[in-house]
């Protein structure tokens, strides 16, 4: 499933992963790695930073690290995600330190048929045994291209904010028992201004958010590991079994059981 931690891991040594996302929807959220978002079918409906684009297939999302973005799919679609560190691609960053993209979407026909060679290539030399070397050479290139459409402006104002502070404390500490309360306390915000940020900025309630969270890393440690369901609740955060039932179905339609048992078949 979709790493969505401010301390992110790809888990893989060379600091990039690919995955795919049927009906994908996820929370505003942020972390230290680039994401490249490609639309195999469908629309998916993204947010990055303050823009919002429903994208259709062939479309291109780009976000830079510490970007707030989210995603919402309302009918059926497929996607894939490219997550790496910015460190695979120091040298073409180094220049754009503090940017981030006046518009990071780019409609199909906006850039070449280079690119989707190119994206093939590095999900074909993912798929063996990759080298990290065409891994960064193919990036690169990808950025490379892309280059002669981005149009960058300084992001220092967008990535110091209210939000972007609570965004990065709550992917640290979702899976803890973390409350209103303890958010205030720790960061020094009023509990009611944070309430009203969530609604106002995020678009849900803090529960339902961090909820979200919560269920997203259960699915992702019901698919990747043979860990039991009440080692997986205790490790997203969740005080008993009972509720970690109770909200997986709210936000899943199926028990735990039920979702990893379709995951294997």
């Amino acid at each position: 499933m979709y790493p969505y931690y401010e301390t992110i891991s790809t888990r893989e040594p060379d600091g990039f992963t690919i995955i795919f996302e049927e009906n994908f929807t996820f929370p505003a959220h942020l972390h230290s790695h680039m994401e490249f978002v490609y639309i195999l079918e469908g629309e998916v409906t993204v947010w990055v930073n303050d823009i919002r684009k429903d994208l259709e297939k062939g479309d291109i999302a780009v976000c830079f690290p510490n970007d707030i973005h989210s995603y919402n799919s309302s009918a059926p679609s497929k996607l894939m995600i490219l997550i790496f560190s910015p460190d695979i691609i120091r040298g073409y960053l180094s220049e754009r330190t503090g940017k981030t993209l006046e518009y990071p979407f780019f409609e199909k026909g906006s850039f070449g048929d280079d690119i989707n060679i190119l994206l093939d290539m590095i999900v074909a030399e993912n798929s063996g045994n990759r080298n990290e070397y065409v891994v960064k050479g193919l990036l690169y290139t990808i950025f490379g291209k892309l280059d002669r459409i981005f149009v960058f402006k300084d992001g220092r104002q967008l990535h110091d904010t209210t939000i972007q502070k609570l965004l990065r404390y709550i992917g640290s500490h979702f899976n803890e028992n973390i409350t209103l309360d303890s958010i205030a306390k720790d960061l020094g915000f009023s509990k009611f201004h944070i309430s009203r940020l969530f609604n106002s900025k995020i678009g849900e309630q803090f529960n339902d958010y961090v909820n979200k969270l919560r269920v997203n890393m259960a699915q992702s440690l019901l698919t990747g590991t043979d860990s039991s369901i009440s080692n997986i609740a205790l490790e997203c955060g969740f005080e008993s079994i009972r509720n970690f039932n109770r909200v997986f179905k709210a936000y899943s339609s199926m028990t735990p059981k039920e979702f990893r048992s379709s995951r294997k078949r």
